[in-house]
C-alpha cells in the first residue's frame, strides 16, 4: 500500500544540506551519529556509543572523524576543516585540515605502502577519505593489500578502490570479507597450477576467472579438476578442462566416480553412456547359449 508523510506539529530537526549530500556515501551507523548530534548537540563518542548501541566507541569516533571531514563538525579551537565535497576543490590543502584522522591516515598508509609519499600523492589519498567518502580503515587495508602485490603507489590503491566499490565493498568488513575472498583465489589458482604443472604466474585473467568459477559457483575440487586433466590428454589447458568440466555439469556429473562411470571423451565432450552392468558368470554363460543366433555364427565362420 502506498504511504505518505504523516502530520507533526512542532517536533522537527534541522537537517542540514551537508548530511543529506552525503546519504549514499556514509553508512547506517554514521548517518545515525549525525542526526543524534544534531539532536543533542553531543559529541562524546561514548555517549554517542551507548545512545546508539554502536559495536564501539572507535565506531563513533569514525563517524566524527567523517563528519568532521565532511563539513558539519569542526574541532574545539573553532577552526573548521575543509568544506562539503560539493564544494572542495580538487587539490586539498592539508595544512587547513583539522581532522585528526587525517594525519593517521597519511602517515599508516606511508607505512603500509613502505615509501614516503608527495605531497600530490598525499593530496590524493586524503581526497580518497574526503571525497569519494571511502573510510580510512578501507584505505589502509587497500593500502596493505597493493603493497602484497607490489604495487606501492596511491594511483593503484585508488585502482583498487574502484574495483572494490565495483563488487560492493564500501565498510572495513567488506573489505575485510572480501580479502578473504582474494586469498582463497589465490589458493585455489596455487593448487591448479601445480596440477596443470606451470607457474600460477603465467595463469592469464581468464583463467584465474575459470579456476575461481570452479571453486566457487560449480563446487568442483581439485579431484575432479584431476580426473579432467586425465580425459583432456594432450590438450591439458585450463580452457580445455574448463569444456570438460562445463560438459559434467552439464550432465549432472559432480563425483570422480560418476564421472568415469558416465563415458569416455570426444573432443571436447562426454559420450554419456551407461555403466555395463555386469552379470552372474553362469547366468551370462546360460543367455548366450539359448539365446545366440547360431545360424548367424555359422555363417560368419564360412
Amino acid at each position: 500500500m502506498p504511504y505518505k508523510l504523516a502530520p507533526y506539529h512542532g517536533d522537527t530537526l534541522a537537517v542540514p544540506q551537508t548530511v543529506l549530500a552525503h546519504l549514499a556515501q556514509a553508512d547506517g551507523d554514521t548517518v545515525r551519529a549525525a542526526l543524534y548530534i544534531l539532536q543533542t548537540q553531543n559529541t562524546d563518542p561514548r555517549t554517542i556509543a551507548r545512545a546508539l548501541g554502536l559495536p564501539s566507541i572507535e565506531a563513533a569516533r569514525r563517524a566524527l572523524q567523517y563528519w568532521a571531514g565532511a563539513g558539519l563538525l569542526e574541532s574545539a579551537g573553532g577552526k573548521a576543516p575543509a568544506g562539503p565535497a560539493e564544494d572542495r576543490p580538487a587539490r586539498i590543502d592539508l595544512a587547513s585540515l583539522d581532522d585528526p584522522y587525517v594525519a593517521v591516515l597519511c602517515e599508516e598508509a606511508q607505512t603500509a605502502l613502505g615509501k614516503a609519499l608527495s605531497r600530490s600523492e598525499l593530496q590524493r589519498l586524503v581526497g580518497l577519505y574526503l571525497n569519494e567518502g571511502w573510510q580510512p580503515d578501507v584505505i589502509l587495508l587497500c593500502c596493505a593489500e597493493c603493497a602484497r602485490q607490489e604495487r606501492r603507489s596511491v594511483a593503484a590503491v585508488s585502482r583498487a578502490l574502484t574495483r572494490w566499490r565495483e563488487d560492493g565493498v564500501e565498510t572495513g568488513e567488506d573489505a575485510e570479507r572480501y580479502l578473504r575472498r582474494v586469498k582463497q583465489r589465490e589458493d585455489w589458482c596455487a593448487e591448479a597450477a601445480q596440477v596443470f604443472g606451470m607457474d600460477p604466474g603465467a595463469l592469464t585473467r581468464w583463467e584465474r576467472g575459470a579456476i575461481a568459477r570452479w571453486h566457487e559457483e560449480w563446487g568442483v575440487g581439485r579431484e575432479m579438476i584431476e580426473e579432467a586433466l586425465l580425459r583432456a590428454g594432450s590438450k591439458n589447458t585450463v580452457r580445455y578442462v574448463d569444456g570438460i568440466l562445463r560438459s559434467w555439469r552439464a550432465q549432472g556429473i559432480t563425483t570422480v566416480a560418476a564421472a568415469r562411470g558416465q563415458g569416455q571423451l570426444a573432443g571436447s565432450n562426454i559420450l554419456a553412456t551407461e555403466r555395463p552392468q555386469s552379470a552372474p558368470p553362469a547366468a551370462t554363460a546360460r543367455n548366450d547359449l539359448f539365446n545366440r543366433n547360431w545360424a548367424a555364427q555359422f555363417d560368419e565362420e564360412e
